[in-house]
């Protein structure tokens, strides 16, 4: 198999994982709201139904976190190690290190730093290329 190709599966995973915290997040708040719906019905004096969801919300978060760090090390991988570089990859990366922007403190320096790099760095990207 060719380095493209490869590279081209690898940035495709790691953009599908990059999506990792929304799927984190909207399972959480669907737990957190079946805990509450849960307090409602049966009343606090229960504590073990709100704690064991509690539990595996803040474990949805925690994985979540994990495979987002994994799909910015198989982006980074697919851009610099296997040189897949292409016009679609570009703007993700531009949308994401924008996303990365917005969550403050954590995202604020990665997203600048990517940005930038992006940045000086669109002359290497086949920005004009569509069919790739």
């Amino acid at each position: 198999m060719k380095k493209e190709t490869i590279g081209k599966y690898v940035a495709i995973l790691g953009v599908i994982l990059f999506w990792a915290p929304l799927w984190g997040l909207i399972e959480t708040v669907i737990l957190m709201a079946t805990s509450f719906n849960e307090i409602t019905l049966f009343g606090p004096n229960d504590p073990k139904v709100p704690h064991d969801e509690l539990r595996a919300a803040t474990i949805n978060i925690i994985q979540a976190t994990l495979l987002t760090l994994v799909a910015l090390i198989l982006l980074a991988v697919s851009v610099t190690v296997l040189n897949y570089r292409t016009g679609w990859l570009f703007w993700v990366l531009i949308f994401y290190s924008t996303i990365l922007l917005l969550v403050f403190p954590i995202g604020t320096v990665p997203g600048i730093i990517s940005l930038v790099l992006l940045i000086i760095n669109r002359n290497k990207f086949a920005i004009n290329n569509v069919d790739s």
